[in-house]
């Protein structure tokens, strides 16, 4: 079930409740232009992957149009921790921006909507199971050729898996992400997020952002030059796998989990401190190496030393290196870890929480948090910024997710051109 704030744990609360955004970070009014001020998005996108697609090039500045089924709209209005309305956080971060309507693709009056938006616009995104836009008539074949049609899946468009049902959690680990994640001596472990889905929607931005690049090059107008942006889930994954897939066919190695080390590099690892805390250290090239042995009293153990010369030597005794390490760092504070480490320049950083972030210096300098309310005038939303930014054309929260259908009327008046009759009539038959 939906969860608001005052329903979580009083811990969960307290990193939420104590301190809020910097002024500076406010962002209620409309922002600079961003790099894709000027093209216009039809998203059909559901739930995390293709809501995510839809907020990054909203969030940097193209016009996107928001389509969701009557009554019940998009799934994540519902997910999680909700607001004072009953709306999903998580819809009001995802959905910022973007202009908000409500088509029956069930219908054919709703799908004739669609069809006739897709004319107007540069980009199409959508996530349903490969096949459903087609039967719908609503495929790339059915609609105008300028169109940078961006689909989203579990397993792509094509293969003997295609037409399977595509949840984040079973791609990811199709996709091998879950099987180098946790320990050895326990099952695979998934982090809290839904990082399958948001890798996706990164990757099908970006698509859209390179075809639509692609389109502007090799046209004059915008009638032609249009491409299908295929961005499969698991794929996206796999995308992540580094030099996994080269081991393995060339070497036969096939990289398992490892804890909280990295296979290979030597030492990389999670430790803790005196007081309970944890903290990352990374002291892999020669020259930082040799300045985190002296810096823990091991300067013998050094990288001048034929034993532990590079990380193909590290490696055979990585043992012995990470007891040195981890027995120092038991011996310490975080904050005293920490200070140790950058005094020898060695990188090292705590683990923090959401919590932890919320009130670090560094994000709050950066702009890293938005405060926005929707079009309509909701309370506050705190919300993440979008990386990366841009010197000349910085991308902006403008608005909070809207409403359900919020902007209906605009877009079929605006758009489309529909009278207040037609749009009546619409309304009348459930297509809207």
């Amino acid at each position: 079930m939906p969860q608001r704030l005052e329903q979580l744990p009083a811990a969960q609360r307290q990193s939420c409740s104590s301190v809020g955004p910097p002024e500076a970070s406010t962002s209620n009014s409309p922002a600079p232009q961003g790099p894709l001020a000027g093209f216009k998005v039809l998203d059909l996108g559901q739930v995390v992957a293709g809501n995510f697609c839809g907020a990054i090039l909203a969030y940097f500045g193209a016009d996107v149009i928001k389509v969701e089924p009557p009554g019940r709209g998009d799934a994540l209005r519902s997910l999680r921790a909700t607001d004072s309305t009953g709306t999903s956080l998580w819809w009001r971060s995802y959905g910022r921006n973007r202009r908000c309507m409500t088509v029956d693709l069930h219908k054919e009056e709703g799908r004739e909507l669609v069809r006739a938006l897709a004319a107007k616009v540069d980009v199409l995104v959508e996530n349903f199971r490969p096949g459903v836009m087609e039967k719908w008539q609503l495929g790339p074949q059915d609609l105008p050729a300028h169109l940078v049609y961006t689909r989203i899946s579990g397993y792509g468009q094509t293969g003997p898996k295609a037409s399977l049902p595509g949840y984040a959690s079973v791609c990811e680990a199709y996709g091998g992400f879950r099987h180098l994640n946790g320990y050895l001596d326990r099952p695979p472990v998934r982090p809290n997020i839904s990082l399958g889905d948001s890798l996706a929607g990164l990757h099908a931005a970006f698509g859209a952002v390179m075809a639509l690049l692609h389109r502007q090059r090799a046209t004059s107008g915008n009638q032609a030059g249009g491409q299908v942006v295929d961005a499969a889930i698991s794929e996206s994954m796999f995308n992540m796998l580094d030099s996994c897939v080269s081991e393995y066919a060339m070497q036969g190695y096939d990289r398992p989990a490892s804890g909280s080390t990295i296979s290979g590099i030597v030492p990389s690892a999670t430790m803790k401190t005196r007081d309970g805390k944890y903290v990352i250290i990374g002291g892999n090239g020669e020259s930082i190496y040799t300045r985190l042995m002296a810096a823990v009293g091991r300067p013998d153990m050094g990288a001048d030393n034929p034993k532990y010369a590079n990380n193909t030597k590290r490696c055979e005794h990585e043992a012995e290196i990470y007891e040195v390490l981890e027995g120092w760092v038991a011996q310490h504070s975080l904050p005293e870890v920490v200070e140790a480490m950058k005094a020898a320049r060695v990188p090292c950083g705590p683990i923090l929480s959401t919590g932890d972030i919320y009130h670090e210096e560094q994000y709050r300098q950066r702009d890293m948090f938005h405060t926005a309310t929707t079009p309509s005038g909701s309370e506050p939303i705190v919300m993440s910024a979008i990386v990366p930014k841009l010197s000349a054309t910085p991308g902006a929260t403008r608005w909070a997710g809207p409403d359900l259908g919020e902007h209906m009327e605009e877009i079929l008046r605006e758009e489309l051109q529909l009278s207040e009759a037609r749009i009546a009539e619409l309304r009348g038959m459930g297509a809207i």
